[in-house]
């Protein structure tokens, strides 16, 4: 009976995080965003650097998104606009989930931490 109450409070513990609790980081969202959303070898990536940008590592994220990201202003970031307008939103194939975008939002908003090496 105790291990049937101990299960029951962990899954409703989990069930009360949020998405908001993801680390608003540069390597976090290189790592489990960009690389596997934007880098893939036709794309973003180190061989390809479609329209000049690669996500792919840590180093080429920075680089790139140094172009495109306004810090602590995500509304006028190259980066924002094109993950969420609606003609050429960016990843063509599959648009960035809107938690995914919030959380590159509030990295941008809280001064891009990370972006200068």
């Amino acid at each position: 009976m105790y291990r049937l109450v101990l299960v029951a409070v962990v899954a409703c513990a989990a069930c009360t995080q949020t998405d908001n609790d993801r680390p608003a980081t540069l390597e976090y969202i290189t790592a489990a965003i960009l690389q596997p959303s934007c880098s893939q070898y036709t794309c973003h990536s180190s061989f390809r650097r479609a329209k000049t940008y690669a996500f792919d590592t840590i180093e080429v994220a920075r680089e790139s998104l140094g172009r495109i990201v306004n810090p602590g202003d995500s509304q006028s970031s190259f980066l924002f606009l094109v993950l969420t307008r609606t003609v050429k939103r960016m990843p063509y194939d599959s648009p960035l989930a809107q938690k995914d975008i919030d959380l590159i939002a509030r990295w941008i908003d809280d001064g891009a931490p990370g972006l200068a090496p």
